[in-house]
């Protein structure tokens, strides 16, 4: 070897040495603090606080001088948690006036305090680092070695009123934990489904009591009916009488005016016999004839005065017939009150009646987010248009749309992310339907279209043309921008199809071949 060459060797060995030496360096070693960094920030995704709602940002405390351990979580802050930000105080120890944090990391050094803090810290999510006694512990994180331990204790989150997630259950929990999750999330299913059966066992109860009312209403109207028609002939009975009693006035006031003249006659009479007591032979006679006939009209007064005393009683009667009359026409128009307010009460009973049962129909057949129909819904009316189309000979399709890294959205950006960006597509996918097209939401980010007489080149197309359209959305949630795409998996009715099921098993496997080919693409099947 000569010289020269050597000088070439030495010098490229340097060089190598040198440059792995500076890689080395530029490359930062990952340590515990960060992994611990890590562990609470995870924490916080899958815990949620009772009073969440009314928080802007988590306040997250260090108890004790960990500078390391701060570097490490201020390297992390910038992540927002929910649409929330993160702010970290350190602590060298605890004051009475030190409250409102969300979050306190008790480290090793200060474990005596956490009793002490779970009395006074109400709302506050207590991190100890190491071990600690089950009573006091709420999460704690245990280094080994190079090794982190996450144990949680559910019991104690649980009556502090924080929410688990199953995930995190499933990492740090116990097999008994997660049976509990199981087992409050049943109770609290079965309770719903008790109270939607009393709903349904009232509404059952009205709808009796309605039936019943309506019965009563009805046999209320004929009776009003019958009493109507007594009151009208009451009334022209009424009438009669009242021109009858006119009429029996003007005869008696005619009678009187008679009887009046014949006695005015009679005293002329009388004079006129004084004065021709010459004549009285020649005219008895006729004054024996005239008496016969004042007797015989006397008699006739009486016979009329009689009549006259009898129709004044008949009067009198007609008269407490008439207020008898005025006293059911009161009762009748109370009545009419009465049956008209129950009435109005039956329709507003039967308004409300009509509301709750669109609402129960709401409730069982739409997706509550996306306001699409929920998967069993979907299913029927997708299976109902494929008998249709079997009869028919008719085309149809189905689409199997997936969102690409859902859960990346949920993690960088929280759960409210996620929902909004569930509503964005709900609604892409809405703008692309035809008036007799069917979608829904049939997973957690899953959603299908059935798209009935429809030619399978069409399908393809409109699937491209959502997928593009999501492509190219803008979606913004709290001012921070996301990246949305989907794969869709198409598949056409067979010729002999009859069964819903097997047309979205194929389109399902399509889907899972556009995931696999590096999603945001459209595969048929």
């Amino acid at each position: 070897m000569t010289f020269q060459k050597y000088c070439w060797y030495i010098t490229s060995i340097l060089f190598i040495v040198l440059s792995l030496r500076l890689a080395a360096k530029t490359e930062r070693v990952l340590t515990l603090d960060d992994g611990k960094a890590h562990y609470i920030l995870e924490i916080m995704k899958h815990i949620t606080w009772p009073n969440e709602d009314q928080l802007t940002h988590f306040n997250i405390a260090l108890l004790g001088q960990d500078k390391n351990l701060l570097n490490a979580l201020n390297n992390k802050v910038s992540r927002i948690i929910r649409g929330k930000s993160i702010l970290i105080t350190q602590l060298s120890h605890l004051n009475k006036t030190d409250h409102g944090f969300e979050i306190i990391f008790v480290n090793r050094n200060k474990l005596s305090l956490i009793a002490d803090i779970n009395k006074k810290q109400g709302n506050t999510l207590i991190i100890s680092d190491g071990k600690t006694n089950n009573k006091n512990l709420m999460v704690g994180l245990f280094v080994a070695g190079k090794t982190i331990t996450l144990t949680v204790n559910r019991e104690n989150l649980m009556k502090r009123g924080f929410k688990i997630s199953d995930q995190l259950l499933d990492f740090a929990g116990t097999k008994a934990d997660l049976k509990e999750q199981l087992k409050d999330r049943k109770s609290a299913l079965n309770k719903v489904l008790s109270d939607a059966k009393t709903q349904e066992e009232q509404l059952l109860k009205l709808t009796k009591a309605l039936t019943k009312n309506k019965r009563e209403l009805q046999q209320i109207q004929t009776d009003l009916v019958k009493q109507n028609s007594l009151l009208v002939d009451a009334q022209t009975q009424r009438n009669k009488l009242k021109n009858s009693e006119q009429s029996i006035k003007l005869e008696l006031t005619h009678k009187k005016n008679e009887l009046l003249k014949q006695q005015i006659l009679i005293t002329e009479k009388e004079e006129e016999t004084k004065k021709q007591q010459q004549k009285l032979q020649q005219l008895n006679l006729a004054i024996e004839q005239n008496e016969n006939r004042l007797s015989q009209q006397i008699n006739k007064l009486k016979q009329q005065s009689e009549i006259i005393e009898r129709k004044e009683e008949k009067i009198s009667g007609q008269r407490k017939f008439l207020y008898l009359s005025i006293a059911v026409t009161f009762v009748i128009l109370l009545l009419s009150f009465l049956v008209l307010r129950i009435s109005y009460l039956r329709k507003q009973v039967n308004i409300e009646l009509a509301h709750l049962n669109e609402q129960l129909y709401e409730h069982a057949t739409t997706d509550d987010m996306t306001k699409l129909f929920n998967r069993r819904h979907f299913l029927e009316l997708a299976q109902r248009e494929l008998k249709q189309l079997q009869r028919t000979k008719s085309m149809g399709a189905v689409l199997m749309i997936d969102i690409d890294h859902f859960k990346k959205i949920n993690d960088n950006h929280g759960h409210a992310a996620g929902d909004h960006a569930l509503i964005k597509v709900a609604n892409v996918l809405k703008s692309n339907l035809r008036d007799y097209d069917i979608v829904g939401r049939v997973g957690g980010e899953e959603f299908a279209m059935f798209l009935p007489n429809c030619q399978i080149d069409i399908a393809t197309q409109i699937a491209e043309r959502i997928r593009k359209e999501m492509a190219d959305l803008a979606i913004l949630f709290q001012q921070v921008p996301i990246k949305l795409t989907i794969s869709i998996g198409v598949t056409a009715k067979l010729a002999d199809e009859s069964s819903i099921d097997n047309m979205l098993y194929r389109a399902d496997k399509a889907l899972y071949q556009a995931k696999n080919s590096g999603r945001n693409a459209v595969v048929l099947l």
